[in-house]
């Protein structure tokens, strides 16, 4: 269970995606943790995937994430709760321009923070740390620190 960037696990999840026989049985669940980051699982009949993305600007995120392992039939009722909404990421690559993901995904908090707790908890001190040492490292620049600071104060300000 190697951690990785998302645009390298994006790739492997695209390879996965395009070998698949079963494409109407992947699944995409995401939710909001208390740290404000997002948490998106990604699940093919087999395996499951997770990514812990933060938003650093009003559309660019920076996430990590592993491969977290078979999927059972708990984890696929899981996956299955919440409310349907649309889902799109957007993923630049080295190789190529990007891969765009899209579709209709679950959206669900209490999911989401189940399996980060119950199911996979041992891995997500370490994605939440390796999270910080991106920013940390992305923070020495002053155009990246100004952005990701008004990103902060817009999601301060409470919806009316």
């Amino acid at each position: 269970m190697e951690i990785q960037a998302s645009a390298d696990l994006t790739r492997t999840l695209k390879e996965q995606w395009d070998k698949s026989r079963n494409k109407k049985e992947w699944k995409v669940l995401t939710g909001r943790n208390p740290r404000g980051r997002y948490d998106l699982f990604i699940s093919n009949p087999d395996r499951f995937w997770q990514l812990k993305f933060e938003q650093i600007g009003g559309n660019e995120a920076i996430g990590v994430g592993f491969e977290a392992g078979k999927i059972d039939d708990e984890i696929k009722a899981l996956m299955s709760m919440g409310s349907p909404v649309p889902f799109g990421l957007i993923s630049p690559q080295k190789v190529d321009l990007a891969i765009i993901i899209a579709g209709i995904q679950q959206y669900s908090s209490y999911s989401t923070d189940l399996l980060c707790k119950e199911y996979i908890s041992n891995e997500q001190a370490k994605l939440d740390e390796k999270l910080d040492q991106e920013l940390e490292r992305m923070g020495s620049d002053p155009v990246f620190r100004r952005r990701y600071k008004e990103q902060k104060e817009r999601e301060r300000i409470p919806y009316v």
